[in-house]
């Protein structure tokens, strides 16, 4: 008897581990293979004749892949970009709420830990180091 009710705990067990990977699978399409962006800073350099190329704003692109994120810190300005920080880390989504588990900006932690998914947005929050709450509203964008 014991037998029969192994047997049929674990065959319900291996039966709900695909429903489980579908349902992950499902609620990923609402990032998966898309690129959101926006503005996380910037840096002024003062000069004593105008250069449109001396200071730069600093932009997060976050890019979904099947198993994780790939994240590029951009600085760029009029005249293009001047350097590029990439790194991938782990995500998850849980119906519109998509959890990143690693951001930085100038090198250091930027503290969203989820996103809310809003009309090809993702919409994050971050408590900055005046204690000021900041919304960050990542917009998609197409990838040439």
């Amino acid at each position: 008897m014991k037998a029969n009710h192994l047997l049929l705990f674990l065959f319900l067990f291996l039966m709900s581990v695909p429903a489980c990977s579908q349902t992950q699978n499902k609620d990923n399409k609402i990032v998966l293979n898309k690129t959101f962006r926006t503005s996380v800073g910037s840096m002024c350099v003062e000069t004593n004749q105008p250069k449109p190329c001396a200071g730069y704003t600093v932009f997060l692109e976050l890019n979904f892949k099947n198993d994780f994120v790939l994240v590029n810190e951009k600085n760029e300005n009029e005249c293009g970009v001047i350097s590029e920080n990439k790194y991938k880390t782990n995500y998850s989504i849980q119906g519109n709420i998509v959890k990143v588990e690693k951001l930085t900006r100038y090198g250091e932690p930027l503290n969203i830990k989820q996103f809310l998914y809003v009309k090809n947005s993702l919409i994050g929050k971050t408590i900055e180091v005046d204690r000021v709450e900041k919304e960050y509203v990542f917009e998609e964008i197409k990838i040439k």
